[in-house]
């Protein structure tokens, strides 16, 4: 009779092989022939190449692998911590192959601007991808023309982190890729402004600046904002339309002027406000609140407030009474639902 264990099918196999680490699954292949080839044929590839270790032939003698027995690969990570010139023809190697068996999400991180011209649009033209992460790359010497005039409309994910871009770069990405849903900018250097202005279905967006960086938000379609701003001065967040904004997440010194200047008008109508900066600020944020609620006309006017500080010894919320900003004596975390 057959083993339990080889009655399951290949998918079930790799979807159960998924949840465990690589140590785990390396025992569980062991369990029998059925699990040695589901463990074998995985979709999911994560190396970490190590250089000065030279484990870099086992990962090409596994990805070539998969090239040969024609594998799909629906995810591709790879890590490196050092970058020599002498991993590039490897690494364009490795990509073709992903690219050429079909991957759906590939995640790329190096040190911190790498000398590696990474061919971005290449990876983007292929139809089957839906998220590209890159962390460390310099983009900005990545000819634009390179990418031709296609628009790529299967990637739903994009994030960038620690990469080295200019604003066209920047424009030139998010124009090919209008159809993204979920995009991630984290401390990329180069940029002097961050507009998001003509994506279609973006829902999240996870922006943590650079120095000093103008943002400018025009996502009716936008429904969860995480902020982090890196300056000293006031950011320069500009959100002119998000109807549909639920949730906004903000962390940084200052606050935006226009969410507690009693003379600007919110463009957006957050059921969700989480704040981590000073007191003066969240004491301001508390007045702006109280000020809505007393506004007219009565359309769009701030109906409920309630307000949950962060409790950091017990790592959990608690619900406090809110009264215009005496709840900000010290720099704590503020949780506020308005009800609009």
């Amino acid at each position: 009779m057959r083993a339990t264990s080889d009655i399951l099918s290949d998918g079930l196999i790799h979807k159960i092989l998924s949840f465990l680490s690589f140590k785990e699954a390396t025992k569980m292949s062991i369990l029998s022939k059925t699990w040695l080839r589901a463990w074998s044929t995985h979709p999911n590839l994560e190396f970490q190449v190590d250089y000065l270790n030279d484990n870099m032939k086992k990962v090409d003698s596994i990805i070539e692998r998969y090239r040969d027995e024609k594998i799909p690969i629906e995810k591709f990570e790879l890590s490196n911590a050092r970058f020599p010139q002498e991993i590039i023809p490897l690494f364009d190697k490795w990509l073709h192959i992903a690219l050429h068996n079909g991957v759906k999400n590939i995640v790329f991180r190096v040190p911190c601007y790498t000398t590696y011209t990474l061919p971005v649009f290449t990876i983007l033209a292929e139809k089957s991808l839906r998220e590209l992460v890159l962390r460390g790359f310099d983009l900005k010497h990545v000819t634009l023309s390179s990418g031709g005039v296609a628009n790529y409309n299967s990637l739903k994910k994009l994030s960038l982190s620690s990469i080295w871009l200019d604003d066209n770069m920047l424009q030139t990405l998010l124009n090919r890729c209008s159809l993204i849903v979920d995009l991630v900018l984290e401390h990329c250097d180069g940029l002097d402004n961050i507009e998001l202005l003509n994506l279609q279905r973006i829902k999240s967006v996870t922006i943590k600046t650079f120095r000093k960086q103008r943002v400018k938000i025009d996502a009716p379609t936008l429904e969860h904002l995480y902020y982090l701003d890196a300056g000293e001065a006031y950011p320069t967040l500009d959100i002119i339309n998000a109807p549909n904004l639920a949730s906004l997440e903000y962390i940084g010194d200052q606050i935006p002027k226009a969410f507690v200047d009693v003379n600007l008008q919110w463009n957006c109508h957050p059921k969700k406000v989480i704040l981590f900066a000073t007191n003066e600020m969240i004491t301001r944020f508390m007045d702006r609140l109280m000020s809505m609620k007393r506004s007219k006309p009565l359309r769009n006017r701030l109906q409920q407030v309630t307000t949950y500080k962060f409790d950091w010894e017990n790592q959990i919320w608690h619900l406090v009474e809110f009264r215009s900003g005496k709840l900000a004596l010290t720099r704590d975390k503020f949780y506020f639902l308005l009800d609009w």
